[in-house]
């Protein structure tokens, strides 16, 4: 018999057992011995298959999943020396925890080395080794790290063309680029020289050698509207080389989609029609939401009626139903999004994928025998080291993280796996509790105590979007905290604010409510206005806004120029809608008084509201109808962009009826009231 002893959290646990490999010698100072007798089987007689039937919990459903007990993970990897396994445990969570010294912790490496370094993707997982399992697991995640960097090195962009300003101005040099080197060269920096281009380039967008580079200048030509003549040079060039937009062309579905929401913008949807069509001919479209959304738009403003047979947004709601988009097109068509979900038991979840341990597998077995040991110190900290480095395709055992985690409140790590769950599962099928994984409902009181005259859900939903709940989040552009604020925004609020302070939950939400409420009140509570400035700043909002009205608020958002900001608006407003639904499902204090908060706010979302009301009330509001049916204001006189219609679409309209809105526009006040993934456009 030996001694050894194990180092727990500050605290010494003396046991006797038979001989370990790993185990810390008394005689060594509580150094791992160096003494290692390997005398392991075979690979294949080590790697334990994994037993399944029909009451085995590790394939299950949303609605009867529960993680695996002790018992069942023992019998799981067969284990039966169960005085080694324990103390194994120990010194795994030890490892995860940190609670090794240094000196321990490099010698404790140096004997999983010798054990099991030299397997490469699959671990043999028994009582001895299972200490050295994360050490393992963490070696590995490394050493990919290690292999992507060098040859990130070799992948490094090399500028392919190099023009002086002089050659920039002849279109000639831009012939054969492709749509990112050409994107990079052409920024006309006056109007005059933009002028320059457009001649040039319509002379040349027929010749597909030019697609790159007349697709760049058609977003390039962007930053001129409203000025005259910009609208009629843009769908020149773009009706001459649409012929060479193929699908899974780049950039084929970024310049349909943005010609089809010009074009209606400027009020001739037939026209639009054919250009959101075009851009759906991708094989795995990435704004297909927004697409679907307008298509049923037309569509059913053609039918006059609320149909429910509009095959546009039955499509969107299918495969993306907790949208924005489908939150507005369900309620345009007379369905309640509820009835968007799928049931739990629709919904699989694994806990393991294969026959063999390999990584993922492995990742998983270790937080289920954290969470059965109830040492949720380590779970929290393992599962945290899982969602920065697991790379888990299966979606069925992605969803099983994203549940895990939010079962040991790493809400930014749940929210991260849901992201992965909709890039490998078809169709997005979401149920009721998974409803509850999208929306974590914490810190309400510190929200509740901060909003003042905000809707306490419009903060909930944008610290969601900001920060999944992450007290300690740092972005790249050094925003931090729960709502994302910069150390410099923050001193325009509170002088004396240290970047660090921005930690601080209750600091973060003082400072950035009142930020908030400061561009609430120079927007008039315009959410989404609020929301653009928020995430791209006043400077290019107030540039947005010159180009295209607000009439139809919808339209709006989604032709702002960069990606993020649109994604970032609709998911906020998305949130905020299913946050004013689910809060309604609980009876405690604080929810209560959030509620009251929001209904008396003074800045809050008048179309989320709309949209709640629908839900909630028998009769609409002729008010609020109005309010949402403003996303059929197509090319209303006071956009801007209309007025500068080319002169043979005005033509056109004139003698041909296809071009022509079948119906007036819609009718509503004169007052506007605004607000919007993992994922999900």
């Amino acid at each position: 018999m030996r001694c050894f002893i194990i180092k727990k959290r500050k605290l010494l646990f003396v046991t006797f057992f038979p001989f370990s490999l790993l185990f810390i010698s008394c005689s060594s100072h509580t150094i791992l011995t160096e003494n290692l007798e390997l005398s392991l089987p075979e690979q294949k007689d080590m790697l334990s298959s994994i037993q399944r039937n029909n009451d085995n919990l590790y394939l299950s459903n949303l609605k009867n999943y529960t993680p695996p007990n002790e018992n069942q993970l023992i019998e799981e990897a067969k284990f039966h020396d169960l005085k080694r396994y324990n103390v194994s445990v120990r010194i795994l969570s030890d490892w995860v925890l940190r609670n090794l010294s240094q000196k321990e912790r490099t010698q404790m490496a140096k004997n999983c080395e010798s054990l099991v370094g030299g397997f490469k993707n699959q671990f043999p997982l028994n009582e001895q080794t299972l200490a050295c399992s994360a050490w393992w697991l963490e070696k590995k995640f490394n050493d990919d790290l290690a292999v992507a960097a060098s040859k990130m090195q070799f992948l490094q962009p090399v500028p392919k063309y190099h023009l002086s300003s002089k050659q920039k101005k002849d279109w000639q040099n831009f012939k054969g680029m492709s749509f990112a080197d050409a994107f990079s060269l052409i920024d006309p920096q006056s109007f005059k020289d933009a002028q320059n281009l457009t001649t040039q380039a319509i002379e040349n967008a027929s010749n597909c050698a030019f697609m790159g580079a007349s697709s760049s200048l058609i977003l390039r030509l962007e930053t001129f509207l409203p000025k005259k003549n910009v609208y009629s040079s843009i769908e020149k060039i773009y009706t001459k080389m649409e012929k060479c937009l193929l699908p899974n062309v780049d950039p084929s579905e970024k310049i349909h989609l943005r010609m089809g929401l010009l074009r209606l913008i400027s009020g001739y949807p037939q026209l639009a029609k054919e250009s959101l069509e075009n851009a759906l001919l991708e094989k795995d479209p990435i704004e297909s939401s927004r697409s679907l959304f307008w298509l049923g738009a037309i569509y059913q403003k053609t039918k006059k009626l609320n149909s429910t047979d509009n095959p546009y947004w039955q499509r969107l709601i299918k495969e993306n139903g907790i949208s924005l988009a489908a939150i507005l097109a369900s309620q345009q068509m007379g369905i309640d999004p509820i009835n968007n979900l799928v049931s739990d038991e629709d919904i699989p979840v694994q806990g393991r994928e294969s026959s063999v341990w390999n990584s993922n597998n492995l990742e998983a077995f270790i937080f289920d025998l954290f969470r059965a040991k109830k040492d949720n110190l380590a779970a929290t900290e393992w599962s945290a080291f899982v969602g920065r480095s697991t790379n888990v395709t299966n979606p069925n055992l992605i969803l099983y993280w994203a549940l895990g985690q939010n079962i040991m409140h790493n809400y930014r790590y749940s929210i991260f796996m849901l992201g992965r769950y909709g890039k490998y599962i078809k169709n997005y099928p979401v149920s009721k509790a998974m409803l509850y994984l999208h929306f974590p409902k914490t810190y309400l009181r510190e929200i509740s105590t901060h909003a003042g005259n905000i809707d306490p859900v419009f903060i909930l939903s944008l610290i969601r979007q900001e920060s999944a709940f992450d007290r300690n989040a740092r972005s790249g552009a050094n925003a931090r905290g729960l709502m994302q604020i910069l150390p410099s925004t923050a001193k325009t609020i509170k002088r004396r604010t240290s970047a660090k302070q921005l930690y601080d939950a209750d600091l973060n939400l003082e400072i950035g409510s009142a930020y908030l409420n400061k561009l609430l009140k120079r927007y008039d509570g315009h959410i989404e206005y609020v929301l653009a400035a928020y995430n791209a700043g006043s400077t290019n909002l107030d540039k947005w806004r010159e180009r295209v009205s607000g009439d139809n608020m919808m339209l709006f958002c989604d032709f702002m120029p960069f990606r993020e900001t649109r994604s970032y608006v609709s998911l906020i407003l998305r949130n905020y809608y299913w946050y004013g639904r689910l809060l309604k499902e609980k009876e405690d204090a604080i929810t209560k008084k959030v509620l009251v908060q929001s209904e008396h706010a003074h800045w809050k979302s008048d179309r989320v509201s709309a949209l709640l009301s629908y839900t909630w009330k028998s009769e609409f509001e002729p008010r609020q109808k109005a309010l949402l049916d403003r996303i059929y204001i197509f090319g209303k006189k006071s956009s801007s962009i209309s007025s500068n219609a080319p002169e043979w679409m005005k033509i056109n309209k004139s003698k041909n009826k296809s071009y022509e809105d079948p119906y007036d526009e819609v009718q509503s006040e004169d007052k506007t009231a605004f607000t919007l993934d993992n994922n999900i456009n």
